[in-house]
């Protein structure tokens, strides 16, 4: 089952609430990365929005019209209760937490934005071939590049 960003979003709200670093630039990343370990390990879409390929990197376009108005500023939003109900998905989501939570939103942008990301590979054909400002960065590319990391994990290991 997809999730909509904004429950994804309210999730790490509510884990992040003393986070001064939480801003909307890396609350997108955090989503948008939830959502490729969630195709990369599960096969599974997390979020029913297609994230696009940014000048900026990706974005989740619901999120950020949501979040704008905080800039570069924390988000000052109270989430209270806890959005998510599946106890498998809150495991999931305290995971990507515990691993990406402790980076900046540029620092998390600056790993979205490195060579052979499907962002870069989305950004490059979006400028390229349509000259455009965004494109949506198709699933199975994220989900490649999340099992490729799978697959370089454990070759480390």
């Amino acid at each position: 089952m997809a999730y909509s960003p904004k429950k994804i979003a309210d999730y790490f709200l509510l884990k992040g609430k003393d986070d001064n670093t939480l801003t909307p630039m890396k609350l997108i990343k955090l989503v948008y990365i939830a959502h490729g370990w969630s195709l990369g390990l599960y096969n599974k879409t997390l979020i029913n929005e297609q994230p696009q390929a940014w000048k900026f990197g990706p974005v989740i376009p619901s999120l950020y019209d949501e979040f704008k108005e905080f800039g570069n500023k924390k988000i000052e939003k109270q989430v209270t209760d806890n959005p998510i109900n599946d106890q498998d998905l809150t495991k999931f989501l305290d995971k990507i937490w515990e691993v990406y939570g402790k980076y900046t939103g540029v620092q998390l942008s600056a790993k979205t934005h490195e060579p052979n990301t499907p962002w870069s590979k989305t950004w490059e054909k979006a400028k390229e071939y349509f000259n455009t400002f965004s494109l949506s960065i198709p699933d199975d590319l994220i989900r490649e590049h999340y099992l490729m990391k799978i697959a370089n994990n454990k070759q480390n290991a």
